[in-house]
């Protein structure tokens, strides 16, 4: 792939740009809020089964925030993913119990030395105007994340194959090592001997692009929205229609080669979660695809005879950032802030209950996780720890959420008030997403507050604590901690990587860059006509839509 040329042109593909985020860290929000009993008789007037022809089948589901772009590669939020995921493939996804299994690849193996892993694709699999998939579209994938010349923020996700930086950017000109041995054969070389797994979850949101597309473009077409519009893509369904921001429509892709989707049409609204149970009960919405109902409704969507409902323990994780680069925010100093937040109010306050006290980034539902650590809470001894670590109480902290989210507003509410019992003054200053992320790259917050989906892999918060990140907001400077996991994943079973990761929580906890506060589960619910659903699958970003049906 030549620098300033991807390849060899072909037809304009894909569709425009707008806004949102969620870091790679993005996960389904478990958020409070106004309840929706005082809606729930809502007119349904707009409802889901009268967007599509007559005898259609239409599923429609809500997210709770829009997509931010249409470039697959160029997004660290989950629910741009849930919608890339309708058009692309990806090789391989990954189960909520943490097992993977195939998308685009139909089989894969593991050499010997654990340092290269061979794909074996789908033969039977097509774009959707009918040229076939085969390894060139999944090299040319890997190089267009690869080019540091294309806007990719998922482009970390390529860390470990060799010929990429940390950052996974290329080295030089093509140097990412993914080669096709055959038509539907490609091979992948690591930086070092793995774990497989954690090297697959990594991939697992990076979607295969087709070539005979974009070949040809420059980096400056590719990174302009205009290229990606009318979507060629190789996933279950195709993109037909959307509101800037509100809605999108698929029809099903009926040569889909894992079987054509057994509902005709899949509509995604973005939908307040204040709104999500009215719309579920007056027939507007089908299912949420991500995201929760608000736990003020919770006890309502129960007593509806019309849903399904599901409480889900997840890997998801809200958690503190502390910025490490403040002179006054130090070790101690951070400790001291985490050990002062009361995390089992901030659960029942916010979450009812639904949900678990973490202080570090893997969740209890983990087999990793490291029983032995407790979750601290001693406001005296963290008083006592400022005072000693000579902390500057005259210095007000800036203190950075994003706006929109009430379970976000309550959980900064709570955390400045027990912040201020120990004599911390704490200013809050609320953003949207987009400005919350810049501000915190940029440095310029004391504390901000962030969700992550987490995964399975003990791994998932290295981006999050790599000095070279592009999420790294905790501004750290050396690998420590990074250094631990990669240790880890240079193991090859469970049992060899356990007690690195063991070690792992008990020096994040140490460190403190950051305060992790709690799990929270999926509050989920859809109505009983729709069939084939896995919603455990939802929060790792696997939703198999191909299988969902109505009854």
């Amino acid at each position: 792939m030549k620098k300033r040329r991807l390849a060899k042109a072909a037809a304009v593909v894909l569709a425009g740009a707008m806004m949102l985020g969620m870091t790679a860290c993005g996960g389904g929000s478990n958020s409070a809020g106004t309840s929706a009993a005082d809606s729930a008789e809502t007119s349904a007037a707009d409802s889901a089964g009268t967007s599509g022809a007559a005898g259609e089948k239409v599923i429609t589901a809500a997210i709770s925030t829009a997509w931010d772009t249409m470039m697959p590669l160029n997004t660290t939020s989950n629910y741009t993913r849930m919608i890339c995921d309708q058009i692309y493939d990806r090789l391989t996804q990954s189960n909520a119990d943490g097992s993977i299994e195939g998308r685009l690849a139909e089989s894969w193996t593991v050499n010997d030395a654990s340092d290269a892993v061979t794909f074996k694709l789908y033969e039977n699999a097509v774009w959707s105007d009918g040229e076939p998939v085969t390894a060139d579209d999944v090299v040319f994938s890997y190089q267009m994340y690869s080019d540091p010349q294309v806007e990719a923020k998922s482009r970390y996700h390529l860390q470990y194959i060799a010929g990429v930086d940390e950052s996974g950017a290329e080295l030089s000109e093509d140097s990412i090592e993914v080669t096709a041995d055959d038509p539907y054969t490609v091979t992948f070389k690591l930086k070092t001997p793995m774990f497989v797994d954690t090297f697959l979850q990594d991939i697992d949101t990076v979607y295969i692009i087709p070539k005979h597309i974009f070949e040809g473009k420059t980096a400056e077409e590719i990174n302009a929205p205009d290229l990606w519009a009318n979507p060629v893509g190789s996933g279950p369904f195709i993109y037909d229609s959307e509101i800037n921001g509100e809605r999108m429509e698929f029809v099903k892709n009926p040569n889909y080669h894992l079987g054509a989707p057994k509902i005709d049409r899949l509509i995604l609204r973005v939908t307040d979660s204040a709104s999500m149970l009215a719309g579920l009960i007056n027939g507007d919405l089908d299912m949420i695809g991500y995201g929760s109902i608000l736990i003020d409704d919770w006890e309502m969507a129960q007593q509806q005879e019309n849903l399904v409902t599901e409480s889900i323990p997840t890997t998801s994780y809200s958690t503190l950032i502390f910025n490490t680069a403040k002179p006054y925010l130090t070790q101690e100093v951070r400790q001291a802030l985490s050990m002062a937040i009361n995390r089992q109010v901030l659960i029942d306050g916010i979450l009812q209950g639904q949900g678990q006290a973490i202080v570090t980034p893997i969740s209890p539902i983990s087999p990793y996780y490291n029983d032995k650590i407790e979750v601290w809470y001693d406001p005296d001894k963290a008083k006592s720890m400022l005072e000693e670590a000579g902390f500057p109480f005259d210095q007000t902290l800036v203190f950075y959420i994003s706006s929109g989210e009430s379970a976000t507003e309550r959980a900064a509410a709570l955390i400045v008030q027990d912040l201020q019992k120990i004599g911390v003054n704490v200013r809050i200053e609320q953003v949207d997403f987009a400005t919350l992320m810049n501000n915190m790259l940029d440095g310029q917050h004391d504390l901000g507050l962030i969700g992550s989906g987490g995964t399975m892999d003990p791994s998932e918060s290295r981006e999050m604590i790599y000095p070279g990140s592009s999420v790294n907001f905790c501004q750290l400077t050396d690998t420590e901690l990074s250094d631990i996991i990669d240790a880890g994943n240079a193991e090859l079973t469970f049992e060899a990587r356990k007690p690195y990761f063991d070690e792992y929580q008990e020096k994040i906890l140490e460190r403190s860059p950051m305060a992790y506060l709690y799990t929270r589960n999926t509050l989920s619910a859809h109505n009983k006509r729709v069939t084939g659903l896995s919603t455990a699958d939802f929060n790792a970003l696997n939703w198999s839509s191909w299988e969902w049906d109505v009854q």
